[in-house]
């Protein structure tokens, strides 16, 4: 089937170098994937006999070559093992290699009928440990009516191996679990059998640093295409950054070469985590949806290692897509994200470069005495990510249900000094982060434009160069137990397994 006005990427038919009288035939591609190797033409020859043909590029009026990071339309050639030299673009003949590379005489036999494509991958530079080298992989040209086909060949030199999947970060869901250097997975030619795509994000992740290292986005796969994606590049490298080179392996050509297109990027995220401040809500897990679906990923923190969430416990920050979910709080015991817990949260939105907590706050159960709390909602909080050197930044965010609006500052009785001023429940005072000297001090909390002292809790320190959310936690109205506290969590500092390093006190 032949995808013809996708514009990514292009099928080949280049004839010439087929034997008279040849009744099995076959159809080869070649990929320049070496980010160091200039533009090259190449010559092949039935295996050991040296009968070199071509330069087939120049032979097909391309003297320029092939140039990295581009793919060649399919050559009919016949169906044996060939050897393959590398010659200089505009070679009148095959008898010098370029640069002195030796022939490459390791390539396996093509079958009959088939389609392959042997790619050019590694570095010329010596010093590496991922060298210039041909492999070869056989294509598929066949898919299920309705559905399409998608691969990854992994050339990257420099890059580990690599998990591939949709999603990304804590909603990543791969398809491949390891990848490594000049292969891709060995059943079904690697290629996966899947639904069309018509958005998305499809991300490649380093499984030694478990970081996101490319994605793209936004990935449209239509009914029919036949797709791989080979990573390129070297990370870090501004000559021949990491990137992806899409290509759809059944569409027309263009010209003389394959229509493929370079469509990765670094991956955009935002960093989200959970605060549970509500002091009636049991253990809890949440899971994630992109807005207005219901395609739930979780519970995230089962998933994470954990087994939920309680109450004055605040998660580490963990990384998403940038984009609009629904989020659902589902109880910790709860098997799968089926049913939550209570109304989901829509459509919060999510920018590159947010970090922002989702605080579970209010009362689950506004009965009895405390009707007239708030009911159980998610806020959101966006945080401050930048210390600065012999400061410290503070905020202060109200969730204490049963306490009306509150002052909060430094120091006790006639020493109090207010920094926060008339914080009401749900609201974070003087609108976000104070940078304020380090202290040692009581941080007291007096009801808003009170004389007297409310709570109190004593030496508190704020150390230099570190980030500090205070929240006003517990007092459900009627209820004994977790009382009003203040829940100090050094956000800056290293998070202690899946979670914030917090203190509740008194």
């Amino acid at each position: 089937m032949k995808i013809s006005s996708l514009g990514l990427i292009a099928s080949v038919s280049l004839v010439g170098c087929m034997d008279e009288g040849a009744t099995s035939t076959a159809r080869l591609r070649i990929a320049h994937l070496s980010p160091d190797a200039p533009a090259v033409d190449v010559c092949i020859a039935p295996h050991g006999t040296g009968a070199f043909s071509g330069p087939l590029l120049a032979t097909a009026g391309a003297a320029s070559g092939l140039s990295y990071g581009n793919v060649t339309k399919y050559l009919d050639v016949e169906a044996i093992q060939y050897d393959v030299r590398i010659v200089a673009p505009g070679s009148a003949n095959c008898d010098q290699a370029v640069g002195g590379l030796a022939d490459i005489t390791d390539l396996p036999v093509l079958p009959d009928g088939a389609s392959a494509t042997v790619a050019a991958i590694g570095r010329l530079d010596a010093s590496t440990s991922q060298p210039f080298r041909l492999a070869a992989f056989i294509d598929d040209a066949e898919v299920t009516f309705g559905k399409a086909k998608l691969r990854v060949i992994h050339a990257a030199p420099g890059t580990a191996g690599v998990a591939v999947g949709f999603g990304g970060g804590v909603v990543f869901d791969p398809f491949i679990d390891n990848v490594q250097f000049g292969s891709t997975t060995q059943a079904n030619n690697g290629y996966f059998e899947i639904a069309p795509v018509a958005s998305g994000e499809i991300t490649a992740r380093d499984i030694v640093s478990g970081a996101d290292a490319i994605s793209i986005k936004p990935v449209m796969v239509p009914a029919g295409a036949i797709v791989t994606a080979f990573a390129i590049g070297t990370a870090g490298n501004a000559l021949s950054p990491l990137d992806v080179l899409l290509c759809i392996d059944n569409a027309d050509p263009n010209g003389l070469l394959a229509s493929c297109k370079k469509a990765g990027s670094a991956p955009e995220r935002a960093r989200l985590r959970i605060a549970h401040l509500s002091p009636d809500a049991p253990i809890v897990d949440v899971c994630l949806a992109p807005a207005g679906t219901t395609e739930w990923k979780g519970p995230l923190l089962r998933e994470l290692g954990a087994t939920g969430l309680a109450y004055s416990q605040v998660t580490t920050y963990v990384s998403v897509p940038v984009a609009a979910y629904d989020i659902r709080v589902i109880g910790a015991t709860s098997t799968g994200c089926g049913v939550g817990a209570v109304p989901d949260t829509k459509n919060v939105a999510t920018s590159a470069g947010l970090t922002a907590t989702v605080a579970a706050i209010g009362v689950l159960d506004p009965q009895g005495a405390a009707a007239q709390n708030p009911n159980f909602r998610l806020e959101i909080i966006p945080d401050d990510t930048t210390p600065v050197a012999g400061k410290t930044k503070l905020r202060f965010f109200h969730a204490s249900p049963g306490t009306p609006a509150v002052d909060v500052g430094l120091g006790t009785a006639h020493l109090f000094q207010r920094v926060f001023a008339n914080v009401q429940f749900g609201t974070t005072g003087a609108g976000g982060f104070l940078m304020t000297d380090p202290f040692s001090n009581s941080v007291t909390a007096r009801l808003a434009n009170a004389t007297t002292d409310a709570l109190v809790v004593p030496g508190v320190t704020a150390a230099s160069g570190t980030i500090y959310s205070a929240y006003a936690i517990g007092g459900k109205t009627g209820a004994t137990t977790n009382p009003l506290r203040v829940l100090l969590c050094a956000d800056s500092a290293p998070a202690n397994g899946l979670l914030t390093n917090c203190t509740a006190a008194p």
